[in-house]
């Protein structure tokens, strides 16, 4: 049970903010993101607007679960049109800049995690990295926030950046490859509105995930054993 929520909880939580977010965006009257998206969609701002708001979602822990992607997937439902060349490579961009800010971040403050962390607790941290830090690029395909995460990681254990900068590349665009594909293919059909369904499906797609990663960290080490 310990490994499984080892490897779960994480998606867990992601999915969530997801929720929260939906709560907070879908079923109260403080933000309009219908209008927002209507109006950034027609700005010539667009593409910086869904720069800061990707980059936003893939720097942790700062911003937690802020709705870059959903935002993107909302700018594809609501206007095709937008969803471009241009705006793959923004988003594309916006990760890998968030994922490396997050990594800098943890290495600035890995002194004081030494300090206040047990030498014990970090050798347990490494010895799960190294145990299952392969496995862990595949959240790299997943989510801005999962990138976010795995690169805090990698500051906070004081691992390299540059070799890990070829899967990043490769996930950002995996994942946002991923993102227009589905709403483009499948969800932009239900029409020109959105009442949080995206948000909904992320979230289920998260928890999905997670069952997936905690069972498999469940059952592998049987199976070396």
């Amino acid at each position: 049970m310990r490994r499984f929520l080892s490897g779960a909880l994480p998606f867990y939580a992601l999915a969530v903010l997801a929720m929260c977010m939906y709560l907070v965006l879908y079923r109260t009257n403080l933000f309009d993101l219908n209008a927002i998206v209507h109006g950034a969609t027609g700005s010539s701002w667009f593409l910086v607007f869904m720069f800061v708001c990707v980059l936003l979602e893939a720097v942790f822990p700062y911003f937690g679960y802020f709705p870059g992607t959903a935002l993107i997937l909302m700018s594809v439902a609501l206007n095709p049109k937008s969803a471009d060349t241009s705006v793959f490579v923004v988003a594309w961009l916006a990760i890998i800049l968030g994922a490396v800010l997050s990594y800098g971040q943890a290495r600035f403050f890995r002194p004081f995690l030494q300090r206040v962390a047990s030498k014990a607790a970090l050798r347990r941290c490494e010895s799960l990295f190294d145990a299952y830090g392969a496995y862990a690029r595949i959240a790299l395909f997943v989510h801005p926030n999962a990138c976010a995460m795995y690169f805090t990681a990698l500051g906070l254990l004081g691992r390299s950046l540059t070799r890990e900068l070829a899967y990043l590349c490769v996930g950002a665009a995996a994942a946002v490859g991923i993102l227009f594909v589905i709403v483009t293919r499948l969800v932009s059909s239900v029409g020109p509105t959105d009442d949080g369904e995206l948000q909904l499906l992320l979230s289920a797609a998260l928890a999905a995930m997670g069952t997936l990663v905690g069972l498999y960290a469940a059952w592998r080490p049987e199976r070396v054993a």
